[in-house]
């Protein structure tokens, strides 16, 4: 990862007001506000102290960073604000969205094998992992802001259009 995107990471990350930079909050407290101030509506506390939000309510799509770095770039484009994490072990992006329909059938996997990156959705009752004040794994790139995220199909054709401009895979 370059010094450049690190320093941009850091920057969006350590905002006044910022969730990811209250230490002295407990877990219990954050968890509470994400479910009054962002509306995740059932957000628990697990035994290992990380808060989970089951996917239903509120839908992720998980990609790699090459891949992430883009969709943010075209959300930002579009004026679209939604939560964002950064997995800091795998660097993966999570983008939170709008529940998908619930006629939504589509795979987990929402791209063939001919592209060089995937990006994975979340079935309904798959489990979010939201960051925690401590949280050494997780970190929010983008905020919570009140309970706006965009529509689920939005965030798709904005992953779809984004993964085009990536090269793809020949076998």
């Amino acid at each position: 990862m370059s010094e450049n995107r690190l320093r941009t990471r850091r920057e969006l990350t350590v905002r006044e007001g910022d969730m990811s930079t209250d230490l002295t909050e407990t877990v219990a407290a954050q968890r509470d506000r994400y479910c009054e101030e962002n509306g995740f509506t059932g957000a628990h506390i697990d035994r290992y102290n990380q808060i989970i939000l089951r996917a239903g309510l509120v839908d992720a799509i998980q990609m790699p960073a090459v891949l992430g770095d883009r969709v943010r770039v075209e959300l930002s484009r579009q004026l679209l604000t939604t939560p964002i994490i950064e997995n800091r072990l795998t660097g993966a992006l999570t983008v939170l969205t709008q529940a998908a329909s619930a006629e939504d059938t589509r795979s987990i996997f929402l791209f063939s094998k001919l592209y060089r990156v995937q990006a994975i959705r979340t079935p309904k009752g798959a489990l979010i992992m939201l960051p925690g004040p401590a949280d050494k794994m997780r970190v929010w790139l983008d905020s919570p802001v009140s309970t706006l995220r965009p529509p689920f199909e939005k965030a798709v054709a904005i992953t779809l259009d984004s993964a085009n401009s990536l090269p793809r895979v020949v076998n």
